[in-house]
């Protein structure tokens, strides 16, 4: 017992008094994309956009994934993208530099957002892709605001987390969130030592990744993760008309392709194209084959 308490008053100590230190990162270090943004309000709140392609191009909004950025997630497909359409990025609520939102909230207001970002932008119709969370939100934006989509893609998602999976994803949430209150590491650390650790981000890479994936709020990323545990499109994704493609990396890790096949089966316009043998993050490690199947489904 004093050892414990010995332990827990060093911790105490070094998180009340130890200089936070980055890791030291090996040269040439560089931005893998400069795309500036821009700043639209929604009701009293701020959203970041980011635009590339051509004026007058059809338009595609890339929907991020959970704990990511726009930039992050899309640097390797965006900039393909915009040679041929308008891409158009916006970090969602709680994620990069968009607003936090520490309260409930469900993947539904996250639609809201997007459509809200599209009025101040005063665009109307696009096509819309969102990767894994973004996935989901993207069903609800599909669903909330049909005549705002005119085709919908859908990449390493899924309609409900099914049980056990949905407790357990909770409670390891809430784990987590309890663990990084406490020591300050967690999330960011994992996300980008994985990223590098399997090959999905180039080493010049590294620092920008390490910089981005720390924009991040411990109790807004639980917020946003827990939204994503409670989202169920099953009552009403049959009713989703826009035409769909359903992009399934067959050895997905985080979400398992047979939840992604339900999806597919539940969409009454569909078509389904997989990856195989590509794991959850496809959009780093395989942009050609995203771009490809992105480009030849939009038109």
């Amino acid at each position: 017992m004093r050892t414990f308490w010995r332990l827990l008053v060093a911790l105490i100590l070094w998180r009340a008094f130890a200089p936070i230190i980055s890791p030291r990162f090996r040269p040439p270090q560089e931005h893998p994309w400069r795309s500036p943004g821009r700043t639209v309000f929604v009701g009293d709140e701020e959203f970041v956009v980011r635009e590339a392609g051509p004026d007058g191009a059809p338009m595609v909004l890339l929907i991020h994934g959970l704990a990511g950025s726009s930039l992050a997630e899309w640097y390797r497909i965006g900039p393909a993208l915009a040679e041929k359409y308008r891409v158009i990025m916006v970090d969602h609520r709680s994620h990069g530099l968009a607003p936090l939102a520490r309260d409930r909230f469900e993947v539904e207001d996250l639609a809201d957002d997007m459509a809200g970002v599209l009025d101040a932008m005063g665009v109307g119709q696009v096509s819309v892709v969102g990767y894994s969370m973004g996935g989901a939100i993207a069903q609800a934006f599909a669903h909330r605001h049909p005549h705002r989509v005119d085709r919908l893609a859908l990449i390493a998602t899924f309609t409900h987390h099914p049980e056990p999976h949905r407790f357990f994803r909770a409670v390891g949430a809430i784990l987590a969130r309890g663990w990084e209150r406490l020591t300050g590491l967690g999330t960011p650390e994992v996300r980008s030592t994985y990223l590098r650790w399997t090959g999905a981000v180039d080493e010049r890479h590294a620092r920008w990744l390490w910089e981005e994936t720390h924009r991040r709020d411990v109790d807004a990323g639980a917020q946003a993760t827990l939204a994503l545990l409670r989202f169920d499109s099953r009552p009403w994704i049959g009713k989703v008309e826009a035409e769909t493609l359903v992009v399934i990396p067959t050895a997905d890790e985080l979400v398992p392709p047979a939840w992604q096949y339900e999806l597919a089966a539940a969409l009454p316009n569909v078509t389904v194209v997989e990856l195989p043998g590509v794991r959850h993050e496809a959009p780093w490690t395989h942009p050609d084959r995203v771009v490809e199947v992105i480009s030849s489904f939009v038109g």
